[in-house]
């Protein structure tokens, strides 16, 4: 189903709205691996947390396949003809989860917090400052840019709207004036949003369910939906395994072993689905300490990582990549060259470097894995060895997520390789290639920890942001990406099929426009109640 007839799809063929009370309480259990460190969308990286905050909060845009994006809590807008004024009219009946409407000044609130605690949510709104939003009356916001934004509008799917009275009712001591932290700490374990579900319990580490909001508006509630998302985090993947298989649990974490998946699924009663996705695998590499500073030294990483045998053995599916975007998303730009997996060929590159074979072998390259998920352990693993191979001291260190993100904001912190995947959160290449230049240097997101600067590459970048030809916007982009791969700033892997098994009577991941996380609104997805295997897990 297209994004563009959601709605309709929905009202019509999914037409039948019922209330909380009279509806059967339909669970969906996530068993998943990575900790909801935090509800602020401001701050949400993983995986859980963006679809935590997803489903918490909602966006002036929804993504839409064909037209980009299409309204929602804004029924219009307009852009100036020089690119730089955008006006957006909103939808005068939504209200947030306590009761409260939602208006311009809660948007303008939203972005102006957005800029000024600058968390990863912030990357893709650079061309605007704080005194650039601005609300002529209670339906209206005006974002005054810098300079055009080809991707701006996309980019607005990210952008969460808060409730500006509730955050500050409760702001703590802080450094931003009478704003004071902004309400950090209490939107990091509280709800602040407007979308289809509101937070009931939200235990850092353990435990996230979200209920249903039964006076959303946005979208109208089918008896078949979940009433309540349950995201039950689990660091063993073994435990998620077996609380799959027990129906514990509905839905396996994506990170589960493929051959664990493959096996729980040979039961009929399970579906393993998987999608082919804009999301592209990296190994990032902080390009500012020695030995990395080096191009010839990145190159020879690049050419002993293993895609081949990743892809077979650890994610189960993928294809190489060449470039740091997804192709799908570049689709005029003609291939680019890449580094095949060629170990005589990385030591070719070593010999050709500034550093000595002893210089390269006294400093140890630390490899990053996010704690607790076998995929990446793997990767780092595999990674590791092949790098010692060549000559290169590396050594895998296991660390929580908040805390790669922490380290990467100083190149002195930053991690030499961290494995990582990025998905597309909205369809425009600037979401990857904004980190390719300074202004991404040193987001608290692993490719901010990259230190990567060309000066044609964000030239190009800048060209492409500027223009509003779509023509000119790909050939920019694609000459930036030819360019970035030939310096190998970091290690462009496999694009992303992602594989996720669950109980049958699931309905799961209907379109979501194009864009990852939103095929996770959960309002979209179906439970079937009269399944034995759901009665017996449910009863």
């Amino acid at each position: 189903m297209r994004s563009s007839a959601l709605a309709l799809a929905c009202a019509g063929l999914l037409a039948a709205t019922v209330s909380h009370a009279d509806a059967k309480d339909l669970k969906l259990r996530w068993g998943v691996g990575m900790e909801v460190s935090t509800l602020d969308p401001v701050y949400q990286t993983n995986n859980w947390e963006v679809a935590t905050g997803y489903n918490l909060y909602d966006s002036l845009v929804w993504p839409d396949a064909q037209a980009g994006v299409k309204p929602w809590i804004a029924e219009s807008w307009t852009a100036s003809d020089d690119g730089k004024t955008w006006t957006f009219k909103l939808r005068s009946d939504l209200t947030f989860h306590d009761g409260s409407p939602l208006t311009a000044d809660d948007v303008v609130f939203s972005m102006q917090r957005l800029l000024t605690l600058n968390g990863p949510g912030a990357t893709s709104f650079r061309s605007l400052t704080t005194d650039s939003v601005s609300t002529p009356d209670a339906q209206t916001v005006v974002f005054a840019l810098d300079k055009p934004s080809a991707s701006f509008l996309q980019a607005l799917v990210t952008f969460k709207i808060v409730n500006k009275a509730l955050v500050l009712a409760n702001l703590k001591d802080g450094p931003h004036g009478d704003m004071k932290d902004y309400g950090a700490a209490f939107v990091r374990a509280n709800d602040a949003g407007s979308g289809p579900f509101q937070l009931k319990t939200y235990s850092q580490g353990e435990l996230v369910v979200l209920d249903r909001f039964e006076a959303y508006k946005l979208t109208p509630w089918d008896a078949a939906a979940p009433t309540s998302v349950e995201f039950q985090i689990t660091p063993e993947m073994a435990t998620i395994g077996t609380k799959l298989r027990a129906g514990e649990i509905d839905m396996g974490d994506w990170s589960l072993p493929i051959s664990v998946q493959r096996n729980v699924a040979s039961d009929p009663r399970f579906n393993l689905r998987q999608d082919p996705m804009n999301t592209a695998w990296y190994l990032i590499m902080n390009n500012a300490p020695a030995p990395l500073d080096d191009v010839n030294v990145r190159r020879a990483v690049a050419s002993a990582h293993d895609e081949g045998t990743l892809i077979r053995n650890i994610t189960g599916a993928g294809g190489p990549m060449s470039g740091p975007v997804p192709a799908a998303m570049l689709p005029n730009c003609e291939p680019i060259a890449g580094y095949d997996f060629n170990l005589d060929k990385a030591r070719e590159y070593l010999a050709a470097s500034k550093y000595s074979a002893d210089e390269l072998k006294s400093r140890p390259l630390k490899v990053a894995a996010v704690a607790g998920s076998e995929r990446f352990n793997n990767i780092a693993l595999l990674t590791a060895s092949n790098l010692k191979k060549i000559g290169l001291n590396a050594e895998v260190q296991a660390v929580r997520w908040a805390d790669i993100t922490a380290a990467q904001t100083k190149p002195e912190t930053a991690f030499d390789l961290v494995v990582f995947y990025d998905p597309a959160k909205y369809n425009d290449p600037m979401l990857f290639l904004s980190y390719y230049r300074k202004a991404g240097w040193g987001d608290p997101y692993p490719p901010g920890g990259m230190y990567y600067d060309n000066p044609k590459v964000t030239a190009l970048i800048d060209t492409a942001q500027m223009s509003t030809d779509i023509a000119v916007q790909q050939k920019s982009y694609c000459e930036a990406a030819h360019l970035i791969a030939e310096d190998s700033p970091s290690v462009f892997s496999h694009s992303e099929v992602r594989t996720t098994t669950y109980w049958n009577y699931v309905t799961a991941f209907p379109d979501g426009g194009g864009t990852m996380f939103y095929d996770m609104r959960f309002e979209n997805w179906r439970l079937d109640a009269a399944s034995e295997d759901l009665k017996r897990n449910q009863p």
